[in-house]
């Protein structure tokens, strides 16, 4: 279009000079130059609004992901909330993590059966001819859109914020301390009940390894049980 519009001026301007020096009027030039200088003058500013003579493109790539954290085998997804307001979604891609963005952009959740994924839909403005091309000379002839991210995520992930994710971690780590004392109290109590029953326990250090072993067995499972029932109740306390 810029090559016509110059055209289109060149064309005015011949008849303009063909009309002082000569005095006579050049119909086809004058009438055919300003034709062009208005439609493609038109036509610019239509291409710098609206993707003038471009169409539309979408690209697509689906990928699978992993969640941002597993805090205690629960899977989750953290959000953010960006400036705008809207949530950024953090996850995991290989070995790195990645986060959705907000502008001209926005993000749908799903529920999958299995495998987590993220759909990336771009909508791209493209001079798909030589036509169009040529019409765009000297003009962007790509050019991208509004972005639409799908996430498609298992029934067990759950959505927490950045900050939730550090409280859930938090309960771990008491957990894990509660569990230590735990198993010396316990230790400490078996020992000396079976140091009664038995005499030759306290010279017996296979039972004793053996006695020792599995109460921090059970006292771990029974701490972990009670671990994911209060992360998960307190997971839905955050979405009710």
């Amino acid at each position: 279009m810029i090559v016509l519009f110059v055209l289109g001026i060149v064309l005015l301007a011949y008849a303009a000079i063909k009309g002082v020096t000569r005095h006579e009027v050049r119909w086809p030039a004058l009438v055919v130059g300003l034709i062009l200088t208005v439609l493609m003058g038109l036509g610019l500013q239509r291409a710098q609004e609206r993707h003038f003579l471009m169409a539309k493109v979408p690209v697509e790539k689906t990928q699978k992901i992993a969640p941002a954290l597993t805090i205690n085998g629960i899977k989750l997804i953290t959000t953010q909330k960006a400036s705008d307001g809207e949530l950024r979604y953090t996850y995991t891609l290989g070995k790195k993590s990645y986060q959705t963005v907000t502008q001209n952009a926005k993000t749908i959740v799903k529920t999958a059966d299995k495998q987590a994924t993220l759909k990336t839909e771009v909508m791209t403005y493209q001079a798909t001819s030589g036509w169009r091309r040529f019409m765009l000379l000297g003009q962007e002839t790509f050019e991208k859109g509004a972005a639409t991210y799908t996430l498609s995520v298992p029934k067990d992930w759950y959505f927490v914020t950045t900050s939730q994710a550090k409280t859930l971690q938090n309960m771990v780590k008491d957990s894990k301390a509660g569990i230590a004392k735990e198993v010396a109290a316990e230790v400490k109590q078996q020992f000396a009940d079976k140091a009664k029953a038995d005499k030759n326990f306290i010279k017996n250090k296979d039972a004793q390894n053996k006695l020792q072993a599995q109460i921090v067995t059970d006292v771990t499972n029974k701490a972990n049980q009670a671990l994911d029932q209060a992360m998960l109740e307190k997971i839905q306390s955050w979405h009710n």
